[in-house]
């Protein structure tokens, strides 16, 4: 019986640090998302209709209530309802998982079983990763489910992770932060206490970064426990120091009396079990005063009742213990009962009263069994579960292999079809290009084709003049002449009135006019002086001779013409020139004409020809004659551009840009 009880003892010890340390980490598992959320769902309860908004915030509500003080149980309760009346089975399926975690608090096991498989059913064979909310609180449910029995702390401890990675999947910074202190509260019970401090660290890290008080103040908390759990008070209290002062702002009780059972823990723990004592008191009065739930005034009840067994108070532990049970009783917490009838067991044994330290510990023994035989149930149940969760993981992972080669083939598929588009639209772009430069080309050799002709036109047409000028000047001029010294030398041997004599002289004098107008006739064809010295001084002889004793004048300016160019583009800028200064002279009555000639390069020549004479109207089409179609043609077989700016009563300015190896 000693021994016996000695273990009980023992386990005393152990069941008042896993008790509260599991308090602690079910405190800290979930950590709340910003105010301004909680008052908008309840805002959104006041004023929605029944819808899937309305359903959403209970449901949220039913999940992060409690951090704030409220009673989620009645959340949950309305979701249920709600949801089961508007038939969503979705929003019923998340409801049922809330409900499981009030299960698991009052002990029903198979209750919470039961609604994660009904949640299970409803999301069976959905995308997990489009759902990752849901898949993140499934396996949150099914470790929590777990956890207590103790039976399969490995398969616990993945439950976590996995809800941890589907949490992070779905950006929801609550869920997120409840599976960080979920799977520090698994290694703390595989007592991997280094982990929990690193997973611990994780959780403050992901805190920090998110900048909320209650998020802050409970990874602390989560911390400074892992530190507790690993014996290293220094950093225990360097964590608990920050969560104290976090406590202040925020607005729940619980975390007021978690900061009391933090210090009596660190007292007991470091062997100051009157500290201890009076801290567990401290507790006991607070969640009292504050309301708070029977786990926490249980726990706190437990936690004094173990100071006085330290200190040697066994009676007044008692009084303690009968607490315990009372409340466990009328709570349905049977390992509170049990925890009871093993303390009282204990202390009965130490006032030396062994048949009520045997009858306490007759019934810890049986309520031991009873747990036992239920968490064997209940571990039988999950083992089929977990069976079917591997399953469905396989059929999940076959699937997402599934989405991918389905994905790689589409991806290869639209790439396929954008090549094609793409060498189609090329494939069209290099037509239109091919047939631009085609029609370029055709309308190229079409304009060589023109300016061939216009070439020939014009070549056939100065040679012809040439020929004819030739002729005139060697053929007739000769003749001419010759009749002339013939009349001379019979002037002179005959012997003629005065009246014939002065008809002869008028003859002859005609003779002579008759031959200048056919050196005129024969010079304007095809001038000598253009051939001999180039196209700057037969134009200036030219526009001098054509000004002689006139009324007009004409200026003749000539820029960079040193050197001569082709023949025949001087002809042609000859023809050009000399019809420009025809047209002024015969149609505008100009008193000045201004001819200018200016060769910007080897290439370009530009040629202006002005007057202030009457002008005409440009825009008319009527208003230009055969001289100015010759000019223009000639202007085409040069390759350039004329520009005609002209009004009544205004002067004309004819302007020309010139190849000058357009044609040459």
């Amino acid at each position: 019986m000693k021994d016996i009880c000695k273990i009980n003892l023992h386990g005393m010890r152990i069941h008042v640090f896993t008790i509260i340390l599991c308090l602690s980490c079910i405190a800290t598992s979930g950590v709340a998302q910003h105010q301004s959320k909680i008052d908008k769902w309840l805002e959104i309860l006041q004023s929605s209709k029944n819808d899937t908004v309305k359903l959403d915030a209970l449901n949220n509500l039913g999940f992060a209530g409690d951090d704030y003080g409220l009673l989620s149980k009645q959340y949950i309760a309305e979701a249920l309802q709600l949801s089961s009346l508007l038939r969503l089975k979705n929003e019923k399926a998340f409801a049922l998982l809330n409900q499981s975690f009030v299960f698991n608090k009052t002990g029903k096991y198979d209750s919470s079983l039961l609604n994660i498989l009904k949640a299970n059913q409803i999301y069976n064979g959905k995308d997990s990763v489009l759902h990752a909310r849901f898949y993140a609180r499934y396996y949150f449910a099914l470790g929590m489910l777990t956890l207590p029995q103790g039976n399969d702390k490995d398969g616990t401890l993945q439950n976590f992770l996995t809800a941890l990675r589907f949490a992070k999947l779905s950006n929801d910074a609550y869920l997120i932060s409840v599976c960080y202190g979920a799977v520090g509260k698994a290694y703390n019970y595989l007592r991997q206490f280094d982990k929990s401090i690193e997973s611990n660290k994780e959780y403050l890290a992901f805190a920090v970064k998110g900048g909320d008080t209650l998020i802050l103040a409970k990874a602390h908390q989560n911390l400074s426990a892992a530190y507790l759990n690993a014996g290293n008070i220094s950093l225990h209290e360097t964590h608990d120091n920050e969560f104290a002062k976090l406590v202040t702002y925020l607005k729940n009780p619980q975390f007021s009396w978690l900061l009391i059972n933090n210090r009596g823990l660190a007292f007991a723990e470091k062997g100051m079990i009157k500290e201890a004592l009076i801290e567990a008191l401290h507790s006991i009065e607070f969640a009292t005063k504050q309301g708070l739930s029977a786990n926490d005034l249980v726990a706190s009840y437990y936690a004094a009742a173990y100071c006085l067994n330290l200190s040697g108070e066994y009676q007044r532990s008692n009084e303690f213990m009968k607490k315990v049970e009372a409340m466990a009783d009328s709570s349905h917490l049977p390992e509170y009962k049990m925890y009871a009838a093993s303390g009282m067991a204990e202390n009965y044994f130490k006032l030396n009263d062994f048949k009520n330290a045997y009858e306490y510990l007759s019934k810890q023994l049986l309520l031991s069994d009873s747990l036992s035989s239920e968490k064997v149930k209940i571990n039988s149940n999950y083992l089929h579960i977990k069976n079917k969760i591997e399953q469905k993981e396989n059929l999940i992972k076959q699937q997402e292999n599934t989405i991918r080669k389905n994905k790689t083939i589409q991806y290869l598929m639209a790439g396929g079809i954008f090549l094609i588009i793409l060498l189609a639209m090329l494939g069209y772009k290099y037509y239109r290009q091919r047939k631009k430069n085609q029609e370029q080309r055709i309308q190229e050799l079409e304009t060589e084709k023109q300016l061939l002709s216009t070439q020939s036109l014009l070549k056939g047409q100065e040679e012809e003049r040439s020929r004819i000028a030739k002729d005139l000047h060697d053929g007739l001029g000769g003749l001419l002449s010759g009749v002339k010294l013939q009349l001379g030398a019979m002037k002179g041997n005959l012997f003629l009135s005065e009246e014939n004599g002065h008809a002869f002289n008028r003859a002859l004098d005609k003779l002579d006019e008759s031959i200048s107008e056919m050196r005129r006739v024969a010079h304007n064809m095809m001038p000598e002086t253009l051939l001999k010295f180039g196209l700057r001084q037969a134009l200036s002889d030219y526009c001098n001779g054509l000004s002689y004793k006139q009324t007009f004048t004409i200026d003749c300016e000539f820029r960079g013409l040193e050197n001569r160019i082709s023949q025949s583009t001087e002809v042609v800028i000859y023809r050009i020139v000399q019809e420009l200064i025809n047209n002024a002279i015969k149609h505008s009555g100009a008193s000045h004409i201004l001819v200018q000639l200016i060769q910007q390069d080897e290439e370009n020549l530009n040629i202006t020809v002005e007057d202030n004479g009457k002008g005409f109207d440009a825009s008319q089409t009527t208003a230009i004659t055969a001289g100015l179609r010759n000019v223009s043609s000639r202007v085409k077989y040069l390759n350039g551009k004329m520009d005609i700016q002209s009004q009544p009563g205004n002067g004309t300015s004819v302007y020309i840009e010139c190849k000058l190896n357009a044609n040459g």
